[in-house]
């Protein structure tokens, strides 16, 4: 019934032109995780986030590559949600961005409709951005240079994604930072001036009302 759908494009925001050269040997799970574990560690959430969204998607591409040069599409599919689930989300402010969307439902809600809210979020991205991944076609992105963040809590970090023969995309990728760990999440990415938070609460303002927070989340987790 009610399907949240990211606009493919913003995911886009995390992936600059890279080029590879790979074999063709099958890549399973296990290997997928090993082969760029490392690299992933090295991203510290408490750097700047320009670094962490140039850092990452440098990690993300990479993997995207591989995996889709290595296996047929069920294959390619599962490796994506893996590549989700293992690089982006812990880099992705998943609560946050939920509670942004909730809105003023927010205060009428149990910790227990929360918690399920979040959890379908948390599956939608996973669902959304593994769709994208496999769509990607080598984009090049350009990035703003780094600014100064000392004493910031919000931070926008604007980039372009550039289309051959086309306009290039406009996209701001907006992360906060967590007062008690000191580390930089993502929670929200503006594509050509729409937010996807704004669109999405617009999207679930109506069934949220209607039926409630609990009700919602559990027909998105259906879905």
């Amino acid at each position: 019934m009610f399907k949240i759908s990211i606009s493919l494009t913003a995911l886009l925001l995390l992936i600059p032109s890279y080029a590879a050269s790979l074999d063709n040997k099958p890549l399973n799970t296990e290997q997928l995780i090993t082969k760029y574990q490392s690299e992933i560690t090295q991203i510290s959430p408490d750097s700047s986030p320009y670094d962490i969204v140039e850092s990452l998607s440098k990690v993300v591409f990479k993997s995207v590559t591989d995996a889709k040069s290595r296996g047929d599409e069920k294959t390619t599919k599962e490796l994506m949600e893996l590549i989700v689930k293992q690089q982006l989300l812990p880099f992705v402010d998943v609560r946050f961005a939920a509670y942004k969307i909730l809105g003023p439902q927010l205060k009428q809600s149990t910790k227990e409709e929360r918690d399920l809210f979040v959890d379908a979020m948390e599956r939608n991205l996973v669902e959304t951005y593994s769709s994208a991944l496999v769509q990607y076609n080598n984009q090049e992105v350009n990035y703003e240079p780094k600014k100064d963040v000392t004493g910031q809590k919000m931070v926008a970090v604007r980039t372009e994604l550039l289309q051959p023969g086309g306009k290039p995309l406009s996209m701001i990728f907006k992360l906060r930072k967590n007062s008690k760990t000191g580390e930089w999440k993502a929670y929200d990415l503006i594509v050509e001036g729409i937010s996807l938070i704004d669109s999405k609460r617009a999207e679930l303002s109506q069934p949220l009302r209607n039926e409630g927070i609990g009700q919602v989340a559990e027909t998105l987790l259906e879905d």
